[in-house]
């Protein structure tokens, strides 16, 4: 596998074992021998990475003086050893370090970026300002993490969503109202394909459809995690049309730059 260019580093990552995970934040798992509860920040079902007996990584809690939970958990492997991220806790620092590279992101140079901006009733993950000509134009960026991936195609989500529907139709509106919308898909699990899991969220799969025909951009950028670091890997993921046609996703590379930075 292309390891790629880092976006993050874990930090210290202890090995563990999943037990159980008795509500959606809390799973039990073995740690060094002992039984502990760690903190899962990830509300999505997970199903094919928490089952009893799997491999998973924590890190202790900065705060676990004061929580319940001593523990963070940050990972689970799949089935064909292929480590993944599950801690959404982390894709604002990696959606934003990628943004903020101009190398590697799909806005490219950008003017400003403002984390947490209120968008009437509720807030969008990213405001980006791009110069355009002598003008400057608004990219408004929500981020989305997926985990789930089958015979190679990533799919969102993995439980019912009103949360992402609200987002898609906030990008909607934000679109009528002349400025760029988009979503930022990170990938997290090797993928040459993406959709919107109509088996999981009907609402989320009609609302991805009308997006798209709206004007709203979709990026998926694959990422991949080993040894305790988080990459962005060079990689073309399609998404597949509601007919069920591949498509060539909007990411355009800048292919001489990338292999010109990769080599640095």
């Amino acid at each position: 596998m292309n390891t790629g260019i880092p976006l993050y580093r874990l930090g210290d990552c202890l090995p563990a074992v999943f037990l159980s995970r008795p509500n959606r934040f809390v799973i039990r798992a073995e740690i060094d021998g002992k039984e502990a509860l760690c903190h899962l920040h990830d509300s999505g079902r997970l199903g094919e990475l928490l089952f009893p007996g799997n491999r998973i990584t924590v890190r202790k809690a900065e705060n676990g003086e004061r929580r319940k939970t001593l523990y963070d958990v940050l990972s689970a492997v799949a089935d064909d050893g292929e480590e993944i991220l599950i801690n959404s806790s982390l894709h604002r620092v990696l959606s934003e370090t990628l943004l903020r590279n101009p190398e590697i992101s799909p806005f490219g140079e950008i003017h400003s970026l403002r984390a947490e901006v209120k968008s009437g009733d509720s807030r969008v993950d990213f405001l980006l300002e791009k110069s355009r000509g002598v003008c400057l134009e608004n990219i408004w960026v929500e981020v989305k993490g997926v985990s789930l991936s089958l015979g190679k195609t990533a799919m969102f989500p993995d439980a019912p969503s009103e949360r992402a529907v609200r987002h898609l139709h906030n990008l909607m509106r934000l679109r009528q109202e002349g400025d760029r919308a988009a979503v930022l898909l990170l990938i997290l699990r090797d993928a040459l394909s993406f959709r919107p899991r109509f088996e999981t969220d009907p609402a989320f799969h009609e609302a991805f459809y009308e997006a798209m025909a709206s004007g709203v951009e979709f990026f998926p950028v694959q990422l991949s995690l080993e040894r305790g670091v988080v990459y962005f890997r060079e990689k073309r993921i399609s998404i597949i049309t509601k007919r069920g046609i591949t498509a060539p996703c909007q990411y355009e590379m800048k292919n001489e730059k990338r292999k010109t930075f990769m080599k640095k």
